[in-house]
């Protein structure tokens, strides 16, 4: 994308009110995603040269329930995310209405 475009679309966004202010929201929100997501693809690398290379199976054994619990807490983690973001959207729709009704 030449400079031009990206200048094109900076200024559409800044135009729009909060419009480049809700971008960089979203960007970072999703960083934090993409930052988790090359963390457990680095581990995950880790734990596959540990089961290569493990000669004890309390290592073996060990690290695959170390892997197990760590995926459950991290679904755990999302889940009460994503309730915290619906709860989130509910009070911005509840506002919304309000500022409407008036």
């Amino acid at each position: 994308m030449s400079d031009n475009a990206e200048e094109g679309i900076a200024r559409v966004q800044m135009a729009q009110k909060d419009g480049l202010q809700n971008y960089h929201k979203r960007s970072v929100l999703h960083l934090d995603d993409r930052i988790l997501t090359a963390i457990f693809a680095l581990a995950f690398l880790g734990l596959i040269v540990v089961w290569a290379t493990a000669t004890s199976a309390y290592i073996v054994y060990g690290s695959l329930i170390a892997s197990i619990l760590i995926v459950v807490l991290w679904g755990v983690v999302r889940v009460k995310r994503i309730q915290q973001i619906k709860e989130e959207r509910e009070l911005q729709v509840k506002q919304m209405q309000s500022e409407s009704s008036e």
